[in-house]
């Protein structure tokens, strides 16, 4: 045996301690089966796509209008109303990216939900008393127009950034955990999980018609704070069906998010930047599991990216550590791929950038163009 496979050798025969508990990789992360709850109960999925249902009215009844409520209530200027409101948008958007690890790493699916809920509400709430507030009448214009009290200002803008967060962590986890309720490993579950995912889609969209047509017609012609009370109802019902689903729920435990595991890979590749690659891809590390009854995924070696090949390299320093020390000096060929997988996702993403910043102008500047529009005709 030469040197690289000895150095193999030894680190697979302590595969079972290196990397205990140090790194989880996105295979690890999301097929653990350490669920708790009651099995197959298709009341579960049922509560969350009613959930989605409720949270996608409540979100668009206050999104869709609210360039129009900033501008005509709050009296803000043009541009300035909608730089507001994309501010706001982008908030809800990437509040999910810290929601989901944290809710990988420390709280789970369910706790991450039931906490951003409870924000949720809270912020909603805010947003509605807000709307309460006497302002200038809604038609004053430009410099006649007098300023919007700061006290309403604050109430309004507390809770719509309050409902942001807790917006942001419901999309985070809530989708993950109505995954949780379905057994992978059954064929007949699969199915149901794949329609499950179709039937969310058609709740959000449902949610997106019911007010865009009803809450935003009651904001523009009845009031706007009865608009708000109807997204806070809403949401209100959202978390009391959600607290009824509670003992009914499959949660799965925390496991440690993936994104440790990608900056592991992208710091060990980068400490061994000087280490030459072997030809053999075989050389490569890649834990086996001890416990032949446990089924453990893994990714083949492929040749793309081949510098990220650099963290899985076997080195000296590797063993001088004894247990292969931590996943910051040496990464599985597993880690790679999952991480050459998210690279190669990239350029969808990108294109996704110019998507977003087009239909972003849908709730701005288009709802203002026919907010005047109307107005000039009455």
């Amino acid at each position: 045996m030469d040197e690289s496979g000895l150095r193999a050798s030894l680190l697979v025969e302590d595969d079972a301690t290196c990397h205990g508990g140090e790194s989880h990789s996105l295979l690890e992360v999301y097929q653990q089966p350490r669920l708790m709850g009651r099995q197959d109960d298709w009341r579960s999925p049922a509560i969350i796509l009613g959930f989605e249902c409720l949270e996608s009215m409540a979100f668009n009844g206050v999104a869709t209008n609210l360039v129009v409520y900033i501008r005509s209530v709050l009296h803000g200027g043009i541009a300035s109303s909608a730089s507001t409101v994309s501010l706001w948008y982008g908030t809800t958007f990437f509040v999910p990216v810290i929601g989901a690890v944290i809710a990988d790493a420390y709280w789970g699916n369910f706790k991450t939900v039931l906490i951003s809920l409870v924000l949720y509400l809270l912020g909603m709430v805010l947003v509605t008393v807000g709307a309460f507030i006497p302002s200038a009448p809604v038609l004053c214009n430009l410099s006649s127009c007098p300023s919007s009290k700061g006290a309403q200002n604050l109430i309004f803008f507390s809770g719509l950034y309050l409902a942001a967060f807790g917006c942001g962590g419901v999309r985070s986890a809530l989708l993950p955990l109505g995954a949780d309720q379905f057994n992978n490993e059954n064929s007949l579950d699969r199915q149901k999980r794949r329609n499950f995912f179709s039937l969310f889609y058609i709740c959000v969209i449902f949610g997106v018609i019911t007010s865009g047509t009803i809450v935003v017609w009651v904001q523009e012609n009845v009031s706007w704070a009865l608009g708000y009370g109807i997204a806070t109802t809403c949401i209100a019902l959202a978390l009391a069906c959600f607290m009824i689903g509670t003992p009914i729920f499959r949660q799965r435990e925390p496991s440690g998010s993936p994104v440790k595991s990608i900056f592991q890979v992208i710091v060990t590749a980068s400490k061994n930047m000087r280490l030459e690659i072997p030809a053999d891809s075989s050389l490569l590390y890649e834990t086996r599991s001890k416990n032949t009854h446990k089924v453990e995924l893994k990714l083949a070696h492929t040749d793309d990216f081949r510098f990220l090949d650099k963290a899985a390299i076997i080195s000296d320093l590797s063993i001088d550590n004894g247990n292969c020390g931590s996943s910051w000096r040496i990464c599985t060929i597993t880690q790679v791929e999952e991480l050459k997988i998210l690279i190669r996702l990239l350029p969808i993403w990108a294109t996704g950038v110019f998507f977003g910043a087009a239909i972003s102008q849908m709730h701005t500047t288009f709802i203002q163009q026919g907010h005047a529009s109307q107005v000039e005709r009455n």
